[in-house]
């Protein structure tokens, strides 16, 4: 098995020749490899649509503004995220409202979820965290019952499944 290195990034020949084609391009932030990219995610998500985006703090916010949220709704978030999921809410004028984890694992208590929302609640950002993904059926079920956007942050999760395998 492969050991993932968490401080230091390596880069192999390919990833330097897609950097130095799109140099040669002309197109560091658009263009062939980042729609290859693109595709690829889609495949491996099983997903429709991919926007690769510059960092996870712009796709959060991009997700919430897709979602329409606006000035005094409410934003159900994790209490133990990355400080940009608070921010990209608070850049849109909405209000944070954090909920607690699970004790054993840093992923949201589903079952504290229900106990925050209120008539002026729209969505809620769920945090996978280290490798741990949330029950999204039952989140799921939530919003539908409530009418929420469901957005979900995987930057620290990539690829993550239902934690129900990691207990």
């Amino acid at each position: 098995m492969n050991k993932i290195s968490s401080w230091q990034t390596n880069f192999g020949e390919l990833e330097i020749e897609h950097v130095v084609q799109s140099m040669r391009n002309r197109c560091i932030s658009q263009g062939k490899v980042t729609t290859e990219f693109e595709l690829y995610l889609s495949e491996l998500l099983e997903v429709e649509h991919v926007i690769a985006v510059n960092n996870g703090s712009s796709a959060i916010l991009i997700a919430l503004m897709a979602a329409g949220i606006s000035p005094n709704d409410e934003v159900i978030i994790p209490n133990r995220t990355w400080i940009a999921t608070a921010h990209a809410v608070h850049l849109l004028r909405a209000k944070v409202v954090p909920v607690d984890v699970q004790s054993d694992i840093p992923i949201i208590d589903i079952d504290l979820i229900e106990k925050s929302i209120t008539a002026k609640t729209k969505a809620i950002i769920i945090v996978h965290m280290n490798g741990r993904g949330s029950d999204m059926d039952k989140i799921k079920s939530l919003a539908l019952k409530y009418n929420l956007y469901i957005i979900e942050d995987a930057a620290q999760a990539f690829g993550s499944k239902n934690s129900k395998s990691f207990l």
